[in-house]
């Protein structure tokens, strides 16, 4: 029969009582149902235990020379496997020499019997394992209470009783550090403010830009009735019209090229016509000498000389040619110059009031949310308001709950006071 006690941790025999006379047997199921609840309830991952290892001196024929039903006290403590062991996330304890045992969900007195026969085994006789849970693992609080962190864990601990551990709620004086926040929180929404005005100025001015509109008043649909405006308005269209202007200045300047191109293109292709009047000139003049040579009315010269001014001519207009191909070239070359600025231009305002936009988003987003900081900075909620979640580790992640101040906290929950 194996017997399990909650003893104290004792380095040698010697310091536990010699039994005096005969005592009652006690079964098992008598002792856990006179072991505190916390010796009764399953163990959870965190706990920590402290595990008390012994082992019998005397023979197994020798234990039982007593008087029938007297328990023998001839053990003594193992040092090396005494201590304190932690329930890991796995559910498990790991013991040297033993290994790991499953424990999440039992009581330590099933503990204690499924590691007595791996111990037994290993020291080769018969053997005492005491189990005492010392300790859950903290609970934890956070929000507005007077002293916010870790507390031990209580069986039965509520929502309340955390809160009350942690001093209760904030008192709803603002101190003077609160007094630095709050100012420095208005500096904020002051900053916030004229960014969001300078934003929303800007955004409509592209966006009419853009979409070749009228520019609308920004008071009243973003910000309600503000006398700068209108002024906030007249400063980015100046702005815009600075970036229009030099952009106007790149185009016009692509503009000119095309003009240029043109005009050069037409003066050469005028060239061309010119060398074809005289190429047929000179064919005649030529056919003309040719007859006058078959007479023999000219000489071989004058033929030579006509031959010669028409192979000229031909030449000349081959290179003219060549030079309206090239002038063409330089026309398309400015007109895609043209087109090109044109699409940046427009990419590039498109870009600029998507920007606009994404930026006042954020800002409303950013002013919206310091203006909440600044309402709970000077609000003074009572305890009505006040609201509860837990989150709680558990199997396949954490849980995130809403919860009362009646709730019934586990070990390991954080309580998160809004």
């Amino acid at each position: 029969m194996v017997f399990a006690a909650i003893v104290p941790l004792t380095s040698a025999a010697e310091d536990l009582p010699a039994s005096t006379g005969s005592a009652p047997v006690v079964t098992s199921g008598e002792t856990s149902a006179r072991q505190p609840q916390s010796l009764r309830d399953g163990l959870r991952s965190g706990d920590k235990l402290n595990l008390a290892f012994y082992e019998s001196l005397a023979s197994v024929e020798d234990r039982w020379t007593g008087s029938r039903g007297t328990v023998p006290w001839n053990f003594y403590q193992r040092p090396e496997l005494t201590g304190e062991y932690v329930v890991e996330a796995d559910g498990t304890i790991s013991l040297p020499l033993l290994g790991r045992f499953p424990v999440r969900g039992l009581p330590p007195a099933d503990v204690e019997a499924i590691i007595l026969p791996s111990y037994e085994s290993l020291v080769g006789r018969k053997g005492f394992v005491d189990v005492v849970r010392i300790e859950h693992q903290p609970i934890y609080i956070t929000g507005p209470v007077r002293n916010p962190g870790s507390f031990q864990y209580v069986d039965g601990m509520t929502v309340l009783h955390a809160v009350a551990q942690a001093g209760g709620m904030t008192a709803k004086t603002i101190e003077p550090w609160q007094s630095v926040e709050i100012t420095r929180q208005i500096e904020r929404l002051k900053a916030g403010l004229a960014d969001l005005k300078r934003l929303a100025s800007r955004t409509e001015v592209l966006r009419a830009k853009r979409d070749s509109v009228q520019i609308a008043s920004i008071g009243t649909p973003v910000l309600g009735p503000d006398p700068d405006a209108q002024q906030l308005l007249d400063d980015e269209t100046w702005q815009r019209q600075l970036v229009t202007t030099s952009k106007d200045a790149q185009s016009s300047a692509y503009a000119k090229s095309v003009t240029d191109a043109q005009a050069d293109l037409d003066l050469r292709q005028a060239r061309v016509g010119n060398y074809d009047a005289t190429i047929r000139v000179r064919q005649d003049r030529l056919a003309s000498i040719e007859n006058l040579a078959k007479n023999k009315l000219v000489t071989s010269i004058e033929l030579t000389r006509a031959q010669s001014e028409l192979t000229e001519s031909e030449d000349r207009k081959q290179q003219a040619v060549i030079d309206v191909e090239s002038a063409k070239q330089r026309l398309a070359a400015a007109k895609q110059d043209v087109e090109r600025d044109r699409i940046e231009r427009k990419i590039e305002l498109e870009k600029s009031a998507a920007d606009a936009e994404r930026g006042l988003s954020t800002a409303l987003k950013t002013t919206e949310s310091d203006l909440e900081i600044f309402r709970s900075m000077v609000s003074s909620k009572d305890t009505a308001d006040v609201e509860f979640e837990i989150v709680r580790p558990g199997p396949n992640g954490v849980i995130v709950e809403p919860a009362t101040e009646e709730t019934v906290l586990q070990p390991g929950d954080l309580i998160k006071v809004h």
